[in-house]
Protein backbone atom coordinates (compact mmCIF):
# COMPACT_ATOMS: atom_id res chain seq x y z
CA UNK A 1 0.00 0.00 0.00
CA UNK A 2 1.20 3.34 -1.08
CA UNK A 3 0.58 6.59 1.20
CA UNK A 4 0.43 9.59 0.19
CA UNK A 5 3.49 12.19 1.18
CA UNK A 6 2.21 12.38 4.66
CA UNK A 7 4.07 15.68 4.91
CA UNK A 8 2.35 17.29 2.43
CA UNK A 9 -1.31 15.51 3.76
CA UNK A 10 -0.78 17.67 7.16
CA UNK A 11 0.04 20.78 5.41
CA UNK A 12 -2.91 20.61 3.21
CA UNK A 13 -4.93 19.88 6.59
CA UNK A 14 -4.11 22.70 8.33
CA UNK A 15 -4.03 24.97 5.01
CA UNK A 16 -7.96 23.40 4.84
CA UNK A 17 -8.60 24.62 8.00
CA UNK A 18 -7.51 28.26 7.34
CA UNK A 19 -8.46 28.62 4.47
CA UNK A 20 -5.27 30.47 3.97
CA UNK A 21 -1.59 29.75 3.14
CA UNK A 22 -0.29 32.51 4.84
CA UNK A 23 -2.37 31.15 8.25
CA UNK A 24 -1.14 27.72 7.59
CA UNK A 25 2.57 29.11 7.34
CA UNK A 26 2.43 30.42 10.58
CA UNK A 27 0.13 27.95 12.50
CA UNK A 28 3.68 25.63 11.25
CA UNK A 29 6.32 27.86 11.00
CA UNK A 30 6.76 27.21 7.54
CA UNK A 31 7.00 29.98 4.88
CA UNK A 32 4.27 30.48 2.42
CA UNK A 33 6.64 29.47 -0.46
CA UNK A 34 7.24 26.14 1.33
CA UNK A 35 2.88 25.93 2.04
CA UNK A 36 2.69 25.99 -1.96
CA UNK A 37 5.15 23.72 -2.56
CA UNK A 38 3.66 20.81 0.12
CA UNK A 39 0.04 21.51 -1.60
CA UNK A 40 2.08 21.54 -5.12
CA UNK A 41 3.03 17.76 -4.11
CA UNK A 42 -0.30 16.68 -3.28
CA UNK A 43 -1.99 17.80 -5.98
CA UNK A 44 0.99 16.18 -7.90
CA UNK A 45 0.00 12.99 -6.48
CA UNK A 46 -3.19 12.86 -6.52
CA UNK A 47 -3.48 14.09 -9.64
CA UNK A 48 -6.26 16.75 -8.93
CA UNK A 49 -6.26 20.23 -7.66
CA UNK A 50 -7.40 20.52 -3.91
CA UNK A 51 -7.98 24.91 -3.66
CA UNK A 52 -9.03 27.04 -5.83
CA UNK A 53 -8.29 31.22 -5.22
CA UNK A 54 -11.15 33.26 -4.62
CA UNK A 55 -11.04 36.96 -3.67
CA UNK A 56 -11.05 36.44 0.02
CA UNK A 57 -9.00 33.41 0.03
CA UNK A 58 -9.08 30.02 -0.50
CA UNK A 59 -11.84 27.83 -1.48
CA UNK A 60 -11.70 23.91 -1.10
CA UNK A 61 -12.30 21.76 -4.09
CA UNK A 62 -14.52 18.98 -4.65
CA UNK A 63 -11.49 16.91 -4.43
CA UNK A 64 -10.55 18.82 -1.19
CA UNK A 65 -13.75 18.51 0.62
CA UNK A 66 -13.22 14.47 -0.18
CA UNK A 67 -9.90 14.14 1.22
CA UNK A 68 -10.51 16.88 4.28
CA UNK A 69 -12.47 14.57 6.64
CA UNK A 70 -10.67 11.13 6.23
CA UNK A 71 -7.15 12.74 6.53
CA UNK A 72 -8.32 15.16 9.62
CA UNK A 73 -9.21 11.84 11.18
CA UNK A 74 -6.43 9.84 9.98
CA UNK A 75 -4.18 12.32 12.38
CA UNK A 76 -6.55 12.82 15.41
CA UNK A 77 -6.09 8.98 15.69
CA UNK A 78 -1.99 8.89 15.06
CA UNK A 79 -1.96 11.65 17.50
CA UNK A 80 -4.63 10.05 20.49
CA UNK A 81 -2.20 6.86 19.56
CA UNK A 82 1.00 8.48 20.03
CA UNK A 83 0.03 10.58 23.23
CA UNK A 84 -1.46 6.93 24.67
CA UNK A 85 1.96 5.78 23.90
CA UNK A 86 3.86 8.45 25.31
CA UNK A 87 1.83 8.20 28.51
CA UNK A 88 2.25 4.25 28.84
CA UNK A 89 6.22 4.77 28.63
CA UNK A 90 5.66 7.49 31.69
CA UNK A 91 3.19 5.71 33.80
CA UNK A 92 5.03 2.89 36.50
CA UNK A 93 2.68 0.22 37.53
CA UNK A 94 3.92 -1.66 40.55
CA UNK A 95 1.77 -4.42 42.40
CA UNK A 96 3.08 -5.43 45.62
CA UNK A 97 1.07 -6.63 49.07
CA UNK A 98 -0.49 -4.19 51.19
CA UNK A 99 2.92 -4.22 54.01
CA UNK A 100 5.35 -3.56 51.86
CA UNK A 101 3.93 -0.66 50.14
CA UNK A 102 3.01 1.25 53.34
CA UNK A 103 6.23 0.54 54.84
CA UNK A 104 8.51 0.90 52.25
CA UNK A 105 6.93 2.57 48.85
CA UNK A 106 4.54 5.13 50.70
CA UNK A 107 6.92 6.41 53.65
CA UNK A 108 9.71 7.49 50.77
CA UNK A 109 7.68 8.08 47.75
CA UNK A 110 8.49 12.03 47.74
CA UNK A 111 12.42 10.64 47.67
CA UNK A 112 10.87 8.58 44.39
CA UNK A 113 9.13 11.57 42.92
CA UNK A 114 12.20 13.97 43.50
CA UNK A 115 14.61 11.69 42.00
CA UNK A 116 12.44 10.92 39.06
CA UNK A 117 9.62 13.68 38.08
CA UNK A 118 9.07 12.14 34.75
CA UNK A 119 7.39 8.96 36.13
CA UNK A 120 3.97 8.65 37.62
CA UNK A 121 3.59 5.83 40.18
CA UNK A 122 0.92 3.74 39.99
CA UNK A 123 0.70 1.51 43.13
CA UNK A 124 -1.27 -1.76 43.04
CA UNK A 125 -1.93 -3.63 46.11
CA UNK A 126 -2.59 -7.41 46.64
CA UNK A 127 -2.91 -9.75 49.51
CA UNK A 128 -2.60 -12.74 47.86
CA UNK A 129 0.99 -13.64 46.49
CA UNK A 130 0.32 -16.87 43.85
CA UNK A 131 -1.36 -15.06 41.07
CA UNK A 132 0.54 -15.23 38.25
CA UNK A 133 2.58 -11.83 36.19
CA UNK A 134 -0.10 -9.65 34.57
CA UNK A 135 1.88 -7.64 31.59
CA UNK A 136 -1.72 -5.77 31.04
CA UNK A 137 -2.06 -4.65 34.46
CA UNK A 138 1.28 -3.98 35.31
CA UNK A 139 5.09 -3.41 34.78
CA UNK A 140 6.59 -4.88 37.96
CA UNK A 141 5.68 -6.95 41.28
CA UNK A 142 7.13 -7.04 44.32
CA UNK A 143 6.22 -10.60 45.88
CA UNK A 144 7.32 -13.04 49.16
CA UNK A 145 8.28 -15.93 48.68
CA UNK A 146 9.57 -18.81 50.54
CA UNK A 147 10.63 -21.49 47.53
CA UNK A 148 10.85 -18.96 44.37
CA UNK A 149 10.12 -21.38 40.83
CA UNK A 150 11.64 -20.01 38.22
CA UNK A 151 9.89 -18.90 35.00
CA UNK A 152 11.34 -18.80 31.83
CA UNK A 153 10.10 -15.23 31.17
CA UNK A 154 10.14 -13.26 34.40
CA UNK A 155 13.58 -12.18 36.29
CA UNK A 156 13.01 -12.55 39.67
CA UNK A 157 15.39 -10.66 42.20
CA UNK A 158 15.99 -11.28 45.57
CA UNK A 159 15.61 -7.34 47.32
CA UNK A 160 15.03 -8.14 51.10
CA UNK A 161 15.57 -12.02 53.20
CA UNK A 162 13.29 -11.84 55.75
CA UNK A 163 14.96 -11.20 59.40
CA UNK A 164 12.17 -10.96 62.04
CA UNK A 165 12.72 -9.33 65.08
CA UNK A 166 10.31 -8.86 68.05
CA UNK A 167 9.09 -4.94 68.63
CA UNK A 168 6.58 -3.82 70.98
CA UNK A 169 4.95 -0.75 72.60
CA UNK A 170 7.51 1.23 75.11
CA UNK A 171 5.01 0.81 77.75
CA UNK A 172 5.31 -2.73 77.90
CA UNK A 173 8.49 -2.46 79.29
CA UNK A 174 7.63 -1.54 82.40
CA UNK A 175 4.39 -2.05 84.39
CA UNK A 176 2.98 -5.38 86.41
CA UNK A 177 4.72 -7.73 83.77
CA UNK A 178 8.12 -6.07 82.52
CA UNK A 179 9.89 -7.56 79.60
CA UNK A 180 13.56 -7.74 81.00
CA UNK A 181 14.21 -11.48 78.89
CA UNK A 182 12.56 -13.41 76.32
CA UNK A 183 10.83 -15.37 79.34
CA UNK A 184 8.71 -12.55 80.15
CA UNK A 185 6.70 -13.48 76.94
CA UNK A 186 4.82 -15.68 79.28
CA UNK A 187 2.97 -12.94 80.69
CA UNK A 188 1.87 -11.08 76.97
CA UNK A 189 0.00 -11.31 74.11
CA UNK A 190 1.66 -12.89 71.07
CA UNK A 191 0.71 -11.03 68.00
CA UNK A 192 0.93 -13.38 65.24
CA UNK A 193 0.98 -11.37 61.68
CA UNK A 194 0.39 -13.95 59.46
CA UNK A 195 -2.18 -16.86 59.29
CA UNK A 196 -0.86 -20.41 59.31
CA UNK A 197 3.01 -20.01 60.00
CA UNK A 198 5.17 -21.38 62.81
CA UNK A 199 7.65 -17.98 63.55
CA UNK A 200 6.91 -17.30 67.04
CA UNK A 201 7.34 -21.16 67.70
CA UNK A 202 10.69 -20.58 65.49
CA UNK A 203 11.62 -17.50 67.40
CA UNK A 204 11.08 -18.90 70.80
CA UNK A 205 13.06 -22.08 70.08
CA UNK A 206 16.01 -20.02 68.52
CA UNK A 207 15.87 -17.36 72.27
CA UNK A 208 15.76 -20.54 74.19
CA UNK A 209 12.84 -19.80 75.60
CA UNK A 210 10.38 -22.56 77.29
CA UNK A 211 6.82 -22.11 78.98
CA UNK A 212 5.58 -20.30 76.52
CA UNK A 213 2.58 -21.31 74.33
CA UNK A 214 3.70 -20.12 70.60
CA UNK A 215 0.31 -20.64 69.39
CA UNK A 216 -1.47 -18.37 71.60
CA UNK A 217 -2.47 -14.45 71.32
CA UNK A 218 -3.95 -12.73 68.43
CA UNK A 219 -3.65 -13.80 64.63
CA UNK A 220 -4.18 -11.17 61.56
CA UNK A 221 -3.95 -11.47 58.17
CA UNK A 222 -0.71 -9.25 57.40
CA UNK A 223 2.24 -7.43 58.97
CA UNK A 224 0.65 -4.41 58.66
CA UNK A 225 -2.45 -4.97 61.02
CA UNK A 226 0.01 -6.87 63.72
CA UNK A 227 2.20 -3.38 63.42
CA UNK A 228 -0.93 -1.40 64.32
CA UNK A 229 -1.81 -3.46 67.53
CA UNK A 230 1.62 -3.79 68.61
CA UNK A 231 1.67 -0.08 68.70
CA UNK A 232 -1.37 0.20 70.47
CA UNK A 233 0.36 -2.31 73.37
CA UNK A 234 -1.90 -4.97 73.09
CA UNK A 235 1.27 -7.60 72.72
CA UNK A 236 4.18 -7.83 70.99
CA UNK A 237 4.74 -9.43 67.13
CA UNK A 238 7.61 -10.41 65.27
CA UNK A 239 7.98 -7.99 62.45
CA UNK A 240 10.25 -7.65 59.16
CA UNK A 241 13.35 -5.29 59.87
CA UNK A 242 13.31 -3.35 57.29
CA UNK A 243 9.81 -2.39 57.92
CA UNK A 244 9.50 -1.10 61.31
CA UNK A 245 12.74 1.44 60.59
CA UNK A 246 10.41 4.63 61.03
CA UNK A 247 8.16 3.46 64.30
CA UNK A 248 11.22 2.69 65.95
CA UNK A 249 12.82 6.08 65.08
CA UNK A 250 9.54 7.79 66.34
CA UNK A 251 9.20 5.73 69.60
CA UNK A 252 6.19 3.96 69.23
CA UNK A 253 7.98 0.75 68.41
CA UNK A 254 10.99 -0.98 70.99
CA UNK A 255 12.93 -3.99 70.21
CA UNK A 256 12.75 -5.74 73.63
CA UNK A 257 14.50 -8.91 72.32
CA UNK A 258 17.86 -9.09 70.12
CA UNK A 259 17.03 -12.19 68.77
CA UNK A 260 16.62 -12.10 65.34
CA UNK A 261 14.84 -15.36 63.37
CA UNK A 262 15.80 -15.53 59.76
CA UNK A 263 13.72 -17.53 58.14
CA UNK A 264 13.94 -18.95 53.85
CA UNK A 265 10.96 -16.28 53.19
CA UNK A 266 11.89 -13.25 50.85
CA UNK A 267 10.84 -10.22 49.13
CA UNK A 268 11.13 -10.80 44.96
CA UNK A 269 10.79 -7.71 42.74
CA UNK A 270 9.17 -9.66 39.43
CA UNK A 271 9.54 -8.47 35.84
CA UNK A 272 9.34 -9.50 32.59
CA UNK A 273 13.31 -10.19 30.98
CA UNK A 274 12.32 -8.11 27.93
CA UNK A 275 11.50 -4.81 30.10
CA UNK A 276 14.50 -4.94 32.24
CA UNK A 277 15.91 -2.26 30.46
CA UNK A 278 13.10 0.12 30.07
CA UNK A 279 14.02 3.35 32.06
CA UNK A 280 11.42 3.36 34.03
CA UNK A 281 12.37 -0.04 35.27
CA UNK A 282 15.44 0.22 36.08
CA UNK A 283 14.93 3.57 37.87
CA UNK A 284 12.25 1.66 40.24
CA UNK A 285 14.45 -1.33 40.82
CA UNK A 286 17.42 0.37 41.83
CA UNK A 287 15.80 2.81 43.96
CA UNK A 288 13.50 0.17 45.96
CA UNK A 289 16.63 -1.74 46.28
CA UNK A 290 18.45 1.27 47.80
CA UNK A 291 15.48 1.72 50.20
CA UNK A 292 15.05 -1.04 51.53
CA UNK A 293 18.73 -1.94 52.12
CA UNK A 294 18.72 1.61 53.91
CA UNK A 295 15.91 0.61 56.13
CA UNK A 296 17.75 -2.61 57.23
CA UNK A 297 20.38 -0.78 57.98
CA UNK A 298 18.50 1.91 59.58
CA UNK A 299 16.71 -1.01 61.58
CA UNK A 300 20.10 -2.80 62.66
CA UNK A 301 21.55 0.69 64.03
CA UNK A 302 18.33 0.79 66.31
CA UNK A 303 19.08 -3.18 67.23
CA UNK A 304 22.24 -1.65 68.64
CA UNK A 305 20.95 0.81 70.37
CA UNK A 306 22.22 4.08 67.93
Amino acid sequence: MKLPPLNALRVFVVAAEHLSFTRAAAALSLTQGAISRHVQTLEEYYGATLFTRQARGLALTAEGEALLKPAREAFQLLNEASEALRLRQSDLRVRMPPTPAMRWVLPNLADFQARHPEYTLHLLTQLIHNKPFNRAEYDLAVVGLSSPEAAPDLRLECICREKLIPVCSPSLLAGKHPLHTPQDLQHHTLLHPWRDQNTWKRWLKLAGVAGVNPESGVTFDALEYALHAAVAGMGVTLAQASMVTQDLDSGRLVIPFDTVLETEWAYYLVYPHELAELPKVRAFRDWLVHTVAHSEEASWLARQGY
